[in-house]
């Protein structure tokens, strides 16, 4: 279980904006993460940490790059709100759903973060993810059956109502895009945590490989649609659910 928590912060420090802190604790955690994993998994965590440290890619690359991929109506939306999946937007409702899950394990908006993300964010979600993942690794370290099965339960419910119905095909995107080598590493690395979650949860990752029409965003995102936690702050003294 502690591997996917270290995966889930690689991918959403990877896809948040690349500011200095971000990209700081990124290569962290690059350093000593995949002594543990085995097979596929093992090999994109290599292949996430080769595109950063042998290519020499520079915090201004990454961050232009940035920018020209995700940024409002860039290439790709990293927003899960702007893919549709009705004739007819569900953009508030999906919103408020996200937020109920955040709300309901102490994920909430730090008023003191300058740069923070809206709740659909991928790099929201992930960390989300890893959120409940650390949750339930200390639940089930300290004998606390019923808060680790409510933290697994609310884990793949979050993973087929939101994440994977999404995230497939942001993947597909990202890796089809020309150059842009550390996010389509990044990407690999995120459609193989998605099937072996799938495979965790007994859901078809074949079911979430659709295609989606996306509803740009064309005004400025309210902030009480956003979220600035960091991980540690979210843990700090939130030991239980």
């Amino acid at each position: 279980m502690e591997d996917m928590l270290h995966l889930y912060k690689i991918v959403s420090l990877g896809f948040a904006y690349p500011e200095a802190g971000n990209f700081a604790a990124l290569r962290e955690i690059l350093a000593g993460s995949d002594s543990s994993l085995e097979g596929a998994l093992s090999d994109h965590v290599r292949g996430v940490k080769k595109s950063l440290t042998e290519n020499g890619v520079s915090l201004e690359d990454l961050q232009s790059e940035y920018l020209s991929i995700f940024d409002v109506g860039g290439k790709i939306s990293p927003y899960e709100s702007e893919y549709l999946r009705e004739k007819i937007s569900r953009k508030p409702f999906e919103i408020a759903d996200i937020a109920g899950f955040y709300s309901a394990f102490g994920f909430s908006m730090n008023e003191e973060i300058g740069s923070r993300e809206p709740v659909d964010h991928i790099a929201v979600e992930t960390e989300f993810m890893a959120i409940l993942a650390w949750k339930e690794e200390y639940a089930r370290k300290n004998g606390q059956a019923e808060n680790e099965e409510i933290v697994n339960e609310a884990r793949g419910k979050f993973l087929s109502e939101h994440l994977a119905r999404w995230g497939f095909f942001f993947c597909r995107q990202v890796k089809e895009l020309e150059g842009a080598p550390f996010y389509k590493e990044l990407a690999q690395l995120l459609e193989a945590v998605l099937q072996r979650e799938c495979k965790r949860y007994a859901l078809d990752p074949s079911s979430f490989a659709k295609d989606m029409l996306r509803d740009s965003y064309g005004g400025v995102r309210a902030e009480e649609l956003t979220c600035g936690v960091r991980f540690s702050e979210c843990m700090e003294g939130k030991e239980g659910i």
